[in-house]
């Protein structure tokens, strides 16, 4: 059995609204790669019909899978990509938390599906769903729209995110706001 060798992540920021054509053309110039934006599936209510719709999580970023020694960032695209986001080394691949966020996106195609949540202010660990296993704190919660704004960490910095969920686990020995003032 051959020996398979892990793949690198890197990520563009892009002009906001561009994020599928940035993709689309990003492989259509290098086949290899895979490129997915982040989406998650939120609730919409229309005239008292509630349905499950597909948005965009992260507006202005897209994603990209790679093998390790392949040199691919001189034939991306112009049109659309701002840069491509790099450490203090220069280095195009995505490391700690960011990567493993880029990892788990790819590993569930691009799409935040529906999590399981606990309450506003406290420390979180998600129990099932995408986000399994991940930790972040809840910000708020609306009850009616099955959904909440929680924080969690990319790119060096906290992100609020809008996420459909039922219920998480509280972390041991966790106060509210506590996730906050330790991560920040």
């Amino acid at each position: 059995m051959p020996f398979e060798r892990a793949k690198d992540y890197g990520c563009v920021f892009c002009v906001t609204g561009k994020e599928e054509l940035v993709a689309r053309s990003i492989v259509r110039v290098c086949p290899g790669l895979r490129v997915t934006a982040a989406y998650q599936e939120k609730f919409k209510s229309v005239k008292g019909v509630k349905s499950v719709v597909k948005a965009l999580m992260l507006p202005g970023y897209v994603f990209f899978e790679a093998d390790t020694d392949e040199e691919f960032l001189s034939r991306f695209p112009r049109i659309g990509i701002i840069r491509v986001l790099t450490n203090d080394e220069k280095d195009w691949r995505l490391k700690g938390d960011d990567y493993e966020f880029a990892r788990w996106l790819f590993s569930n195609d691009g799409l935040l599906g529906f999590s399981t949540a606990y309450r506003e202010g406290d420390q979180i660990r998600f129990l099932s769903g995408p986000l399994k296993d991940m930790e972040g704190m809840i910000c708020r919660v609306d009850k009616r729209g099955h959904s909440g704004q929680v924080a969690v960490k990319f790119d060096g910095r906290e992100v609020k995110l809008w996420l459909g969920f039922n219920l998480v686990e509280l972390l041991p020995d966790s106060k509210r706001g506590r996730w906050h003032e330790e991560n920040t």
